[in-house]
Protein backbone atom coordinates (compact mmCIF):
# COMPACT_ATOMS: atom_id res chain seq x y z
CA UNK A 1 0.00 0.00 0.00
CA UNK A 2 2.68 2.41 1.03
CA UNK A 3 4.73 1.15 -1.79
CA UNK A 4 1.93 1.91 -4.24
CA UNK A 5 1.41 5.35 -2.74
CA UNK A 6 5.06 6.03 -3.01
CA UNK A 7 4.99 5.00 -6.62
CA UNK A 8 1.97 7.21 -7.23
CA UNK A 9 3.57 10.13 -5.48
CA UNK A 10 6.72 9.50 -7.41
CA UNK A 11 4.73 9.60 -10.64
CA UNK A 12 2.90 12.73 -9.55
CA UNK A 13 6.18 14.29 -8.50
CA UNK A 14 7.66 13.39 -11.82
CA UNK A 15 4.66 14.82 -13.65
CA UNK A 16 4.85 17.94 -11.52
CA UNK A 17 8.52 18.26 -12.29
CA UNK A 18 7.79 17.82 -15.95
CA UNK A 19 4.94 20.37 -15.77
CA UNK A 20 7.14 22.87 -13.97
CA UNK A 21 9.82 22.35 -16.55
CA UNK A 22 7.32 22.85 -19.30
CA UNK A 23 5.90 25.97 -17.63
CA UNK A 24 9.37 27.34 -17.12
CA UNK A 25 10.17 26.58 -20.76
CA UNK A 26 6.95 28.23 -21.89
CA UNK A 27 7.62 31.28 -19.73
CA UNK A 28 11.17 31.49 -20.98
CA UNK A 29 9.95 31.00 -24.59
CA UNK A 30 7.25 33.64 -24.16
CA UNK A 31 9.84 36.06 -22.83
CA UNK A 32 12.01 35.43 -25.86
CA UNK A 33 9.01 35.78 -28.12
CA UNK A 34 8.00 39.08 -26.52
CA UNK A 35 11.54 40.40 -26.79
CA UNK A 36 11.72 39.34 -30.44
CA UNK A 37 8.28 40.84 -31.12
CA UNK A 38 9.34 44.15 -29.60
CA UNK A 39 12.43 44.27 -31.71
CA UNK A 40 10.47 43.30 -34.80
CA UNK A 41 7.87 45.95 -34.01
CA UNK A 42 10.53 48.61 -33.63
CA UNK A 43 12.11 47.45 -36.83
CA UNK A 44 8.74 47.50 -38.62
CA UNK A 45 7.97 51.00 -37.27
CA UNK A 46 11.38 52.14 -38.43
CA UNK A 47 10.76 50.62 -41.85
CA UNK A 48 7.26 52.19 -41.95
CA UNK A 49 8.72 55.59 -41.06
CA UNK A 50 11.39 55.16 -43.71
CA UNK A 51 8.76 54.00 -46.20
CA UNK A 52 6.57 57.00 -45.38
CA UNK A 53 9.51 59.33 -45.94
CA UNK A 54 10.35 57.55 -49.16
CA UNK A 55 6.69 57.65 -50.20
CA UNK A 56 6.61 61.37 -49.41
CA UNK A 57 9.75 61.90 -51.46
CA UNK A 58 8.34 59.82 -54.29
CA UNK A 59 5.09 61.80 -54.06
CA UNK A 60 7.01 65.04 -54.30
CA UNK A 61 8.98 63.62 -57.22
CA UNK A 62 5.72 62.48 -58.84
CA UNK A 63 4.25 65.95 -58.38
CA UNK A 64 7.38 67.47 -59.87
CA UNK A 65 7.21 65.03 -62.78
CA UNK A 66 3.52 65.86 -63.31
CA UNK A 67 4.38 69.56 -63.34
CA UNK A 68 7.17 68.87 -65.83
CA UNK A 69 4.75 66.82 -67.94
CA UNK A 70 2.28 69.70 -67.88
CA UNK A 71 5.04 72.11 -68.87
CA UNK A 72 6.21 69.76 -71.62
CA UNK A 73 2.63 69.43 -72.89
CA UNK A 74 2.34 73.22 -73.06
CA UNK A 75 5.68 73.35 -74.86
CA UNK A 76 4.51 70.62 -77.23
CA UNK A 77 1.33 72.56 -77.98
CA UNK A 78 3.41 75.69 -78.58
CA UNK A 79 5.85 73.78 -80.78
CA UNK A 80 2.92 72.16 -82.63
CA UNK A 81 1.52 75.63 -83.36
CA UNK A 82 4.97 76.77 -84.47
CA UNK A 83 5.26 73.63 -86.60
CA UNK A 84 1.94 74.42 -88.28
CA UNK A 85 3.16 77.96 -88.96
CA UNK A 86 6.46 76.62 -90.31
CA UNK A 87 4.61 74.10 -92.51
CA UNK A 88 2.37 76.88 -93.82
CA UNK A 89 5.43 79.02 -94.53
CA UNK A 90 7.14 76.02 -96.14
CA UNK A 91 4.11 75.56 -98.40
CA UNK A 92 4.27 79.25 -99.34
CA UNK A 93 8.00 78.89 -100.00
CA UNK A 94 7.31 75.83 -102.16
CA UNK A 95 4.74 77.80 -104.13
CA UNK A 96 7.22 80.65 -104.52
CA UNK A 97 9.88 78.17 -105.68
CA UNK A 98 7.43 76.71 -108.20
CA UNK A 99 6.59 80.23 -109.37
CA UNK A 100 10.31 81.03 -109.54
CA UNK A 101 10.93 77.91 -111.62
CA UNK A 102 8.06 78.89 -113.90
CA UNK A 103 9.38 82.46 -114.18
CA UNK A 104 12.89 81.10 -114.82
CA UNK A 105 11.51 78.91 -117.60
CA UNK A 106 9.71 81.95 -119.06
CA UNK A 107 12.93 83.96 -118.79
CA UNK A 108 14.88 81.23 -120.58
CA UNK A 109 12.21 81.12 -123.26
CA UNK A 110 12.30 84.91 -123.61
CA UNK A 111 16.10 84.81 -123.80
CA UNK A 112 15.91 82.28 -126.62
CA UNK A 113 13.26 84.37 -128.36
CA UNK A 114 15.42 87.46 -127.86
CA UNK A 115 18.43 85.69 -129.37
CA UNK A 116 16.27 84.57 -132.28
CA UNK A 117 14.92 88.11 -132.65
CA UNK A 118 18.45 89.53 -132.52
CA UNK A 119 19.51 87.09 -135.22
CA UNK A 120 16.49 87.98 -137.34
CA UNK A 121 17.15 91.69 -136.71
CA UNK A 122 20.76 91.25 -137.80
CA UNK A 123 19.58 89.46 -140.94
CA UNK A 124 17.00 92.18 -141.55
CA UNK A 125 19.67 94.84 -141.10
CA UNK A 126 21.79 93.03 -143.65
CA UNK A 127 18.77 92.85 -145.97
CA UNK A 128 18.06 96.55 -145.40
CA UNK A 129 21.68 97.38 -146.13
CA UNK A 130 21.52 95.28 -149.30
CA UNK A 131 18.22 96.95 -150.25
CA UNK A 132 19.75 100.36 -149.58
CA UNK A 133 22.61 99.42 -151.86
CA UNK A 134 20.06 98.28 -154.47
CA UNK A 135 18.11 101.51 -154.01
CA UNK A 136 21.30 103.50 -154.32
CA UNK A 137 22.11 101.65 -157.53
CA UNK A 138 18.55 102.20 -158.77
CA UNK A 139 18.80 105.87 -157.91
CA UNK A 140 21.99 106.03 -159.91
CA UNK A 141 20.25 104.19 -162.77
CA UNK A 142 17.20 106.46 -162.56
CA UNK A 143 19.36 109.55 -162.49
CA UNK A 144 21.28 108.24 -165.49
CA UNK A 145 17.99 107.54 -167.30
CA UNK A 146 16.73 110.98 -166.43
CA UNK A 147 19.88 112.46 -167.86
CA UNK A 148 19.37 110.40 -170.98
CA UNK A 149 15.77 111.60 -171.19
CA UNK A 150 16.87 115.17 -170.66
CA UNK A 151 19.43 114.73 -173.40
CA UNK A 152 16.79 113.17 -175.66
CA UNK A 153 14.39 115.98 -174.91
CA UNK A 154 17.12 118.41 -175.79
CA UNK A 155 17.75 116.65 -179.10
CA UNK A 156 14.16 115.69 -179.93
CA UNK A 157 11.88 118.38 -181.27
CA UNK A 158 8.26 117.50 -180.73
CA UNK A 159 5.91 118.13 -183.61
CA UNK A 160 2.86 120.30 -183.21
CA UNK A 161 0.63 117.27 -183.44
CA UNK A 162 -1.61 115.68 -180.87
CA UNK A 163 -0.13 112.60 -179.12
CA UNK A 164 -1.63 109.27 -180.05
CA UNK A 165 -2.95 107.23 -177.13
CA UNK A 166 -2.96 103.49 -177.49
CA UNK A 167 -4.52 100.90 -175.22
CA UNK A 168 -3.07 97.42 -174.88
CA UNK A 169 -3.18 95.73 -178.25
CA UNK A 170 -1.68 95.50 -181.76
CA UNK A 171 -1.71 98.29 -184.37
CA UNK A 172 -0.69 98.45 -188.05
CA UNK A 173 1.41 101.43 -189.13
CA UNK A 174 -0.08 103.12 -192.17
CA UNK A 175 -3.70 102.19 -191.41
CA UNK A 176 -3.98 102.63 -187.61
CA UNK A 177 -1.01 104.91 -187.03
CA UNK A 178 0.85 107.20 -189.43
CA UNK A 179 4.42 106.26 -190.15
CA UNK A 180 7.11 108.48 -188.71
CA UNK A 181 9.25 109.04 -185.66
CA UNK A 182 7.68 108.78 -182.19
CA UNK A 183 8.56 109.10 -178.52
CA UNK A 184 6.59 106.43 -176.66
CA UNK A 185 5.83 106.88 -172.95
CA UNK A 186 3.81 104.69 -170.65
CA UNK A 187 0.51 105.78 -169.13
CA UNK A 188 0.37 104.63 -165.54
CA UNK A 189 2.55 101.66 -164.72
CA UNK A 190 5.32 100.45 -167.01
CA UNK A 191 4.60 98.03 -169.82
CA UNK A 192 6.26 95.96 -172.54
CA UNK A 193 6.40 97.65 -175.95
CA UNK A 194 7.24 96.03 -179.30
CA UNK A 195 7.59 97.10 -182.97
CA UNK A 196 7.80 94.43 -185.71
CA UNK A 197 8.77 95.00 -189.36
CA UNK A 198 6.62 93.55 -192.19
CA UNK A 199 8.59 90.28 -192.02
CA UNK A 200 7.72 89.86 -188.32
CA UNK A 201 11.17 90.61 -186.93
CA UNK A 202 11.22 92.85 -183.85
CA UNK A 203 12.85 96.22 -184.35
CA UNK A 204 11.86 97.51 -180.88
CA UNK A 205 11.64 95.41 -177.72
CA UNK A 206 11.67 97.48 -174.54
CA UNK A 207 10.02 97.92 -171.17
CA UNK A 208 8.64 101.39 -170.54
CA UNK A 209 8.41 103.05 -167.10
CA UNK A 210 10.65 103.83 -164.14
CA UNK A 211 10.46 100.41 -162.48
CA UNK A 212 13.54 98.33 -161.67
CA UNK A 213 13.51 96.83 -165.17
CA UNK A 214 11.98 99.83 -166.93
CA UNK A 215 13.96 102.00 -169.37
CA UNK A 216 11.74 105.08 -169.27
CA UNK A 217 10.55 106.61 -172.57
CA UNK A 218 11.78 105.35 -175.91
CA UNK A 219 12.18 107.06 -179.34
CA UNK A 220 11.84 104.94 -182.48
CA UNK A 221 11.18 105.06 -186.24
CA UNK A 222 8.34 103.16 -187.85
CA UNK A 223 7.19 102.70 -191.47
CA UNK A 224 4.09 101.55 -193.26
CA UNK A 225 3.50 97.84 -192.77
CA UNK A 226 5.13 97.72 -189.33
CA UNK A 227 3.10 96.35 -186.43
CA UNK A 228 3.13 97.98 -183.00
CA UNK A 229 2.24 95.84 -179.97
CA UNK A 230 1.82 97.18 -176.42
CA UNK A 231 0.82 95.22 -173.30
CA UNK A 232 -0.41 98.34 -171.53
CA UNK A 233 -1.69 101.85 -172.30
CA UNK A 234 0.93 104.13 -173.89
CA UNK A 235 1.16 107.49 -175.58
CA UNK A 236 2.95 108.12 -178.89
CA UNK A 237 4.31 111.63 -179.23
CA UNK A 238 5.26 112.60 -182.83
CA UNK A 239 8.78 114.07 -182.97
CA UNK A 240 10.99 115.57 -185.70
Amino acid sequence: MKKGLIVTLSIIGALAAILVSVLIGVLIGNADLEENYTEDLKKIKTEITSAEKEAKNEGEKLLSIQEEISTVKEQLETEAEKLEEVEAKAEEVKKLIDEKDSVSADIDKLKKERETAKKELSELKDDVKAKKDDVSKLDDTINAKKKEIDQLEDTIVKKNEEPIKLTAGQYIVGSDIPEGRYQVTNIGEGTNFFVYDPSGLPTVNTILGDSIVGTGDFVFFTSDGDMIETLGPVKLIPVE
